[in-house]
């Protein structure tokens, strides 16, 4: 039981420090004045990865991608 709570946590920290990162990444491309198309369409998938994660209390099957 408590491998499964250290595993959910551990997935739920990489998908906030993904989310960081992407957000950190749309901000210096906006300042930058570069096309944030790409990078707003992955935040986009990986706020639904997130919502889905947390949903499911972290069940694999529903997490897609590197976790």
């Amino acid at each position: 039981m408590f491998g499964r709570y250290l595993d959910f946590k551990k997935q739920e920290t990489e998908l906030y420090d993904e989310i960081w990162e992407l957000s950190e990444e749309l901000d210096r491309q906006y300042k930058e004045g570069k096309d944030t198309t790409d990078t707003i369409q992955r935040f986009g998938e990986v706020l639904e990865e997130f919502l889905l994660f947390r949903q499911q209390g972290g069940k694999d099957p529903l997490v897609k991608g590197k976790l």
